[in-house]
């Protein structure tokens, strides 16, 4: 039986004062940029596609810091998270994202993130 996977790239995107970029999304729920990979899209590229679509920022890709999967519906998913980063903090916003913020590292764990997030967060460090 063939199963379908989503797979999706995020990003702990650091702006040029070192503090990272997280997103608001209309159901409240706070998220690291990024988006899902369309088919036949390189990761790096597509996740620099991603990124600029809802945040109207050029990022810099450096490799993936952590991989996850888990069983959704009758299929799964399967997420990337790479360390990225911007120019610059001058994100606009689009899609269903309704507020960004740039936080310090320590700052961003204290919101409601999911583990896998967090963990990122904290494995990207900002080196």
């Amino acid at each position: 039986m063939s199963r379908q996977f989503a797979v999706t790239q995020k990003a702990v995107l650091f702006g040029p004062e070192r503090r990272l970029l997280l997103l608001e999304n209309e159901a409240g729920v706070w998220e690291l940029p990024g988006g899902q990979l369309h088919t036949g899209e390189q990761p790096v590229p597509g996740l620099q596609r991603a990124i600029r679509e809802t945040t109207g920022l050029d990022a810099s890709v450096d490799g993936p810091i952590l991989n996850s999967a888990w069983e959704i519906d009758e299929g799964g998913a399967f997420a990337a998270v790479y360390r990225a980063r911007s120019p610059t903090e001058q994100a606009t916003l689009a899609g269903d994202h309704v507020r960004a913020v740039w936080l310090a590292p320590d700052e961003a764990l204290e919101r409601d993130l999911n583990s896998t997030q967090k963990r990122a967060i904290e494995l990207a460090g900002d080196s």
